[in-house]
């Protein structure tokens, strides 16, 4: 699963591949341990892709405010288009969730040990997600959202036998189209090239949600 991730990098030139400005409101600090719960950067699809605060815990649309629902924050690719649970997002609401990395923990014979993985360039890129937007009785409003998970590439499969679905703004284009054919969603929820990719063992303060600095993806 993908439960950690890192947003500390430059947008704007991400941004200008969808011809967007980050509106002041969205702007953000330099993120480096993003957690379940908390607010994250996403694109969205319609007559025009935009930006869009979300809450990392999907909830579907249907889903009652008191309801019995727990928020989910990874859906398995392979599922997705069949459970109940994720089927509307899937169908109407694909989302692409901006990163420049993530950790995963390897598990040990000493304990599970941090990794912070990120493209070889440390570049912006969207993790595939899924979103839903509901309303309250009160008037109140609730975006949430989830990673798609794939399996792993062979530099994902020496730490954990999951990995989040990385798309590049071609791609987020295509799964934020909502005429796009099923078999071209499909065939982007795979793995990314490990060639392109890089990884490397970090501290343990990562751990805790409240250590937020660049000290969590420095090498150790």
């Amino acid at each position: 699963m993908c439960g950690r991730f890192t947003l500390a990098s430059d947008l704007s030139g991400f941004l200008k591949e969808f011809e967007l400005t980050l509106p002041e409101e969205l702007s953000h600090p330099r993120l480096y341990n993003v957690a379940p719960s908390q607010p994250v950067l996403g694109l969205v699809g319609g007559p025009h892709i935009s930006p869009e605060i979300m809450e990392w815990g999907f909830l579907p649309s249907w889903a009652k405010e008191e309801g019995k629902f727990k928020p989910v924050i990874n859906a398995r690719g392979e599922t997705i288009a069949e459970k109940p649970y994720f089927r509307g997002a899937y169908k109407s609401g694909r989302c692409a969730i901006l990163a420049d990395g993530f950790y995963e923990w390897q598990k040990t014979p000493g304990g599970k040990v941090p990794h912070w993985i990120s493209l070889v360039d440390e570049g912006v890129f969207g993790f595939a997600g899924l979103w839903s937007h509901r309303t309250f009785p009160d008037g109140s409003e609730q975006a949430t959202c989830a990673i798609v998970t794939t399996t792993p590439n062979r530099l994902m499969a020496e730490i954990h036998n999951r990995m989040p679905v990385i798309l590049q703004p071609d791609a987020i284009r295509l799964w934020l189209d909502r005429e796009a054919r099923s078999a071209e969603l499909e065939e982007l929820i795979a793995p990314y090239p490990a060639e392109e990719m890089k990884a490397h063992e970090v501290s343990t303060r990562v751990n805790v949600p409240r250590n937020d600095s660049a000290e969590n993806i420095k090498p150790v």
